[in-house]
């Protein structure tokens, strides 16, 4: 019989070291398969942070000048991990099909002043911890044409021919090219212009937006920059001083160009607002929450509204005000405030800019801007106005021959502003020095602007009984091409007997300027600017006859299957024209969009005569379509409707 403890068995010595021999291997690889895991981990994180350096640098490249792009090295540790970087600039030129360095056969000859594309290569190296040199190159393609308010297109370009901007000068008296240098004779220059105002009337709030656009063309360098900017008045109150409303953006001079300032559009902690009431522009949001000041940004001299220290809050804000029965009263913290920002389009994006600061207002006839030499004397005017403002001196005085004679019929005044930017004393004493060297284009480091404020002044005749002049209450203009100053008419002189009368033109101060809304500030009731010129009307002719005028207005629509009746464009407008039965008395049509005005001058009295509207389609209408006088005495005044189906 076979005892129980003889049936027991233990592991031998041969299985236990089998078992141990699989299980070593088996840790082994564990042991390298985490140490892998982990080595894979960190390549990946040094890989991610080599990308973003050569993205970084590629994006700091993007706003270095065209011309002044050029190869270097540099530095950088990120989490502790020390990265080299080279970045190298290849030119390329457009022939044949494709994009080819100055060394190709097939490279354009001779080669262009600058190349068309520079071809930006970043290379970033750095060492393992293994000890393995690693590396990565990134690309991008910088194109000589400047991206709207910021730096460089950067994306590849498709295949095109000559990659720059063409510049087509607006066309006066709406806008105004000016040479941004004192040399008459200089070939390669910036110009500055601004585009016609277009407001756009709120109706649900009855607030008023203004837009318009400033570009700066460099013929040198054949780029623009172009300035988006926006007026907009607002009902706010306040929230209390947080930390979510920003400081100005603006522009600085950095070596001879303005650029945004980096520091600007910052959050800081100060008072900030809010929108009194939804029925307002969206962009109120943005400007209760941001038009409001701190004793740091008087400090550092970026401020929204200029105005001195005394006339200040303890805590640098500038002061709110609300209307009280025609009065205004500063406001407490549970009131309601009138509020006017500017701001700016920057990345894509509306951002608050400071106030706009008028310095200089001039009225002058269409004519007067029309005229090459009188436009150009004009220019000249602006470039004086800029060089003492920079110098503290006396303005000069408007140009001297703006008066004007014209004998009874409708005439259009232009009525244009210079507008100044603050700036540092280090930005201005680089400008006074640049005058006192004698640079010539001293004016492009300047943040000026000049801008048509025909349809946003407020306009008057001091002799009614000789002409009178439009000042129709503000409308939205939807189409500021084809129907500017159709949309409702300001400045437009009608004459109604010989004689002289003055007309002026005035404009408020800061943003109400743009947008001839009530002063919303003690400082903007007392100060508004004036320009003035003297309209003579001869009303006899050689013969000692009286002269009248028949004048008047064309409102035109036009009918499509797909709009119904809409207002008339250009190519409906053109098909104007009008006779009369007197063949010494002709018809002059300004073309302005829907709202065409027409005037036959110099009618000498007791003329009997008749006046008929043509289309050159035959499907418009006239109501009336004729009309007739009889031994005219006085100036008529007679308006049609000119339908389009």
């Amino acid at each position: 019989m076979i005892s129980k403890k003889q049936n027991q068995r233990g592991f031998t010595f041969v299985e236990v070291l089998v078992a141990l021999v699989i299980i070593a291997v088996g840790v082994a690889g564990l042991v390298s398969l985490q140490r892998m895991f982990i080595q894979s981990s960190t390549r990946a994180a040094e890989r991610t942070a080599a990308m973003e350096l050569a993205q970084e640098k590629l994006e700091e490249l993007r706003f270095v000048e065209y011309a002044d792009l050029a190869a270097g090295s540099d530095t950088a540790t990120r989490e502790g991990k020390s990265f080299s970087m080279d970045w190298t600039i290849a030119d390329r030129y457009w022939s044949a099909g494709g994009w080819v360095p100055s060394s190709d056969p097939a490279a354009p000859d001779p080669l262009p002043p600058e190349p068309d594309i520079k071809s930006v290569t970043v290379s970033v190296a750095w060492t393992e911890r293994a000890g393995e040199a690693e590396s990565l190159d990134m690309q991008a393609w910088f194109s000589k044409i400047e991206s709207r308010d910021g730096g460089l297109v950067v994306t590849q370009p498709n295949p095109r021919q000559q990659p720059s901007v063409t510049y087509n000068p607006g066309a006066a008296p709406e806008v105004i090219a000016v040479r941004l240098t004192e040399d008459a004779s200089a070939a390669a220059y910036q110009v500055k212009e601004t585009t016609k105002p277009t407001p756009e009337v709120m109706r649900r709030g009855n607030k008023l937006q203004v837009n318009f656009n400033t570009v700066t063309y460099d013929q040198a360098t054949q780029t623009q920059r172009i300035e988006d900017f926006v007026t907009v008045n607002c009902s706010c109150q306040f929230v209390g001083v947080g930390s979510t409303g920003k400081t100005p953006a603006r522009l600085i001079l950095e070596g001879d160009y303005l650029v945004l300032d980096p520091n600007g559009s910052q959050t800081t902690e100060k008072m900030v607002g809010m929108p009194a009431d939804t029925n307002q522009p969206e962009l109120c949001d943005l400007c209760c929450r941001d038009h409001h000041d701190s004793q740091e940004m008087v400090q550092s001299g970026n401020v929204y509204r200029q105005e001195g220290a005394f006339a200040r809050l303890p805590s640098g804000d500038h002061r709110h005000f609300t209307n009280v029965n025609g009065y205004l009263v500063q406001a407490g913290l549970d009131d309601v405030y009138e509020e006017s920002c500017r701001m700016r389009r920057v990345d894509g994006y509306y951002v608050t800019y400071p106030d706009w600061n008028i310095e200089a207002l001039t009225v002058m006839s269409s004519d007067y801007l029309v005229n090459s030499a009188t436009s150009s004397a004009y220019v000249d005017y602006i470039r004086s106005v800029v060089k003492a403002l920079m110098l503290n001196q006396t303005l000069p005085s408007p140009p001297s021959d703006r008066d004007v004679e014209v004998i009874p019929g409708a005439y259009q005044m232009i009525a244009r502003a210079i507008y100044l930017d603050p700036m540092t004393s280090a930005h201005r004493n680089s400008i006074i020095a640049a005058i006192e060297a004698g640079e010539s284009d001293w004016i492009a480091k300047v943040p000026f602007y000049e801008v048509n404020l025909t349809l946003l002044g407020d306009w008057t005749s001091s002799n009614p009984t000789v002409a009178t002049v439009d000042n129709e209450e503000i409308q939205t203009i939807v189409d500021p091409e084809n129907n500017y100053y159709g949309a409702y008419s300001r400045g437009l002189v009608i004459t109604e007997n010989g004689g002289t009368t003055t007309v002026n033109v005035s404009a408020g101060t800061g943003n109400s300027s743009i947008l001839d809304s009530d002063p919303i500030h003690p400082f903007e009731e007392n100060r508004r600017l004036e320009s003035e010129l003297d309209v003579t009307v001869v009303a006899e002719d050689s013969d000692n006859v009286e002269l009248y005028a028949i004048t008047g207005t064309i409102n035109c629509t036009a009918y499509s299957k797909n709009k119904g009746w809409q207002d008339c464009k250009n190519p409906d407008i053109n098909g104007i024209s009008i006779t009369t039965s007197n063949n010494n008395v002709s018809c002059e049509i300004n073309k302005l969009g829907n709202n065409a005005t027409y005037s036959c001058p110099g009618i000498r009295a007791g003329t009997s005569l008749s006046v008929t509207f043509l289309h050159s389609s035959g499907n418009a209408v006239y109501t009336p379509t004729s009309f007739s006088v009889s031994s005219i005495s006085e100036d008529v005044r007679q308006d049609t409707v000119l339908e389009i189906n």
